[in-house]
């Protein structure tokens, strides 16, 4: 198997709730490594979301290039757990997000730190923010990032529904 085919490279697609202020990103979207392989992922069509089966490298990305510049935006992952979900518990997920130069991590335990919804989705994390970068020199888009990487160990059962870039006052 090639490495590199096993990658799914989202369409980068954004749907604008309201002008200029909030933004959902669908996981077909996304870039997902291993997403490619159905042992790892069930990948979403249009507007469903994607089904982590296992892996040990946790690497979703995206972006949305419809924020404005030099304007403050939150960004929060819409995920939830099934049933037989593992590696949660005691690992942390870390989230990221970026804008010219500028980037800000935020780290969580799931099933610790996040609060759960009554539909059982946990919108996360709480209060990543970034002020996008008004430098003309500089890329704008809105870069963010769910990972878990560096424990090499195995996790599998998260449901990516969506993410939701809003921006703040």
């Amino acid at each position: 198997m090639e490495y590199s085919n096993s990658h799914y490279e989202g369409n980068h697609i954004s749907e604008e709730l309201e002008k200029g202020t909030v933004f959902k990103i669908y996981p077909a979207a996304f870039n997902i490594v291993w997403g490619k392989d159905e042992r790892y992922w069930k990948l979403p069509q249009e507007k469903e979301a994607a089904t982590l089966v296992q892996v040990s490298w946790l690497e979703v990305t995206g972006w949305c290039d419809k924020v404005e510049k030099g304007t403050k935006y939150e960004v929060k992952f819409k995920v939830k757990l099934t049933p037989d979900s593992f590696g949660f518990n005691e690992l942390p997920l870390y989230f990221m997000v970026k804008s010219g130069s500028k980037n800000l991590w935020k780290k969580i335990y799931l099933t610790k730190d996040a609060n759960v919804e009554s539909n059982g989705s946990y919108l996360v994390p709480n209060n990543l923010t970034i002020t996008t970068t008004d430098s003309p020199y500089e890329d704008s888009k809105l870069c963010f990032g769910l990972y878990e990487v560096w424990s090499g160990k195995w996790k599998g059962g998260l449901i990516i529904q969506e993410v939701i870039i809003q921006k703040k006052d």
